[in-house]
């Protein structure tokens, strides 16, 4: 499939922006936990998180070099980075958790997931089906979230 050289450049600037939104939260976090962690801090899931998202961020950096061929690259990433959105949007509002994340978390995840996403679809043509089953995934995700909720309290918290 031949993509257009402006198509490229695009993709390469989407690509580098997000690797770079993507890497924001573990540097700024450093100075405001409260926007991007839950209280009370875990050392051990904060490097977690971070080691997550520096991981997401160099998938992309090297998917540039040949966006056209590493497209599923921007798929994956997406699909990643809004299904951590809806969980923690369903963070937010199942456990009133601070609401600076909705200004803060909230806003950039789903500018880099839309991001990476429409560009997947300009870089590829995807299936329709492919499509709706990822906007289910992401949509329906807090509930998936909800029933292991409901099952981690009747089996776990006994």
């Amino acid at each position: 499939m031949h993509v257009d050289s402006s198509t490229l450049r695009g993709a390469r600037a989407v690509g580098i922006l997000c690797a770079l939104l993507l890497l924001a939260p573990v540097a700024v976090s450093l100075a405001f936990p409260a926007a991007f962690f839950y209280a009370p801090y875990h050392l051990p899931y904060q490097r977690m998180l971070g080691a997550l998202l520096v991981a997401l961020a160099i998938g992309m950096l090297l998917a540039l070099r040949d966006p056209v061929r590493n497209a599923g690259v921007f798929a994956v990433v997406g699909l990643t980075v809004g299904s951590l959105m809806a969980a923690i949007v369903y963070t937010l509002l199942v456990d009133g958790e601070d609401p600076v994340h909705w200004v803060a978390q909230v806003p950039l995840h789903l500018a880099v997931a839309v991001a990476l996403v429409v560009t997947y679809t300009r870089l590829r043509r995807p299936h329709p089906i492919v499509v709706r089953i990822v906007a289910a995934a992401v949509l329906l995700l807090p509930f998936g979230l909800y029933l292991y909720d409901v099952a981690y309290k009747a089996f776990v918290t006994r």
